[in-house]
């Protein structure tokens, strides 16, 4: 038996409210599953651009700020304009 999309509309209407949720959730996994399986090549570039920030980061450690420093220094900021 072949199973229409009216099928499915038909089944979605008898559904409680609360379910539909979880059956668009399950919709999103399927269209994932699918898609993983041409799963994008990430290009040597960027693999490239990866590994020269992971380097960078792993060097330098002390040029990076935790995100409460960042936050504050951004507040300073607004709060002088």
């Amino acid at each position: 038996m072949e199973i229409t999309i009216k099928d499915i509309e038909n089944n979605l209407k008898t559904l409680p409210k609360g379910f539909l949720l979880e059956v668009n959730d399950f919709i999103d996994f399927l269209k994932y599953k699918h898609l993983k399986k041409k799963q994008y090549e990430v290009p040597e570039w960027q693999k490239e651009e990866v590994r020269k920030r992971m380097e960078y980061a792993q060097n330098n450690p002390q040029s990076f700020v935790s995100e409460s420093n960042m936050d504050d220094f951004i507040n300073n900021l607004e709060s002088k304009s």
